[in-house]
């Protein structure tokens, strides 16, 4: 009696090549959902929170400034503190639910303070910012889910690149504290500022999402348990892009 034919077993730990191309793109996909879900919820969260207060908070700066002061270095140290937190302890961000609270928390204090910069600035110039700024968000994104050339390449250099828009940002708020705020040198040097900071956030906006993407085009990608660090990452920057438009575009009061 000839002996039966075995089917060799397979390795626990080996996974067909096609399989394992497609279990990764299934997982990934489910990941790329749930950052989206979670940047779409802190989008609006941060609409509602900061228009109210560039609605309402007008008549709170003139007769409560102590109070405006207040919410707004609250804001500052929670945004601080926080940040502290997800650089020294990034474990924390991977574990549910204390990620949650956490983003929570970021995105309402950076609501806050977004909402009482809008008010410096005219209800429709702050409106026309927020429509140029979906506008531009949503072709960047499309642009980063089209292109085969992979901009995540360019992450270590991106550091540089925040020195640089930090130090510049410091010029300008000594040279304003020494009363250079009237010189037309001092607007020149705000425009190129916004200008240079709009620009930066906008290549920022197509890195971030090749980073969440993925795929064999991309030297870096988030971790798939980096979901909330990954939205946090991309929500601040376009709210760093809708803020230095606002500069640009914003008429003040």
């Amino acid at each position: 009696m000839a002996p039966k034919e075995s089917t060799p077993l397979m390795d626990p730990g080996t996974v067909p090549g096609d399989l394992a191309e497609i279990t990764d793109t299934a997982v990934r996909h489910g990941f790329i959902r749930k950052v989206f879900g979670i940047l779409g919820a802190q989008l609006v969260a941060t609409s509602v929170v900061a228009g109210s207060i560039a609605v309402l908070g007008a008549k709170l700066v003139v007769y409560n400034p102590v109070l405006v002061s207040v919410l707004m270095v609250l804001s500052m140290v929670m945004l601080i503190s926080m940040t502290c937190v997800f650089i020294c302890c990034p474990d924390t961000m991977r574990t549910t639910p204390q990620n949650y609270i956490l983003l929570s928390l970021f995105t309402l204090a950076e609501a806050v303070l977004v909402g009482f910069i809008c008010v410096q600035y005219t209800i429709q110039s702050v409106l026309v910012t927020f429509a140029v700024t979906a506008l531009v968000t949503l072709a960047l994104m499309l642009f980063s889910l089209q292109t085969t050339y992979d901009f995540t390449g360019f992450l270590p250099y991106m550091f540089a690149g925040c020195l640089v828009l930090m130090f510049m940002g410091l010029a300008i708020s000594i040279s304003a504290a020494f009363g250079a705020a009237g010189s037309g040198a001092f607007k020149v040097l705000n425009i190129v500022y916004a200008s240079f900071g709009a620009l930066f956030f906008s290549f920022y906006i197509i890195l971030d999402t090749q980073l969440i993407l993925g795929g064999k085009h991309s030297k870096f990608r988030f971790q798939l348990d980096d979901y909330c660090m990954a939205a946090i990452n991309i929500y601040l920057d376009i709210v760093q892009l809708f803020l230095f438009l606002l500069q640009l575009l914003g008429e003040r009061k």
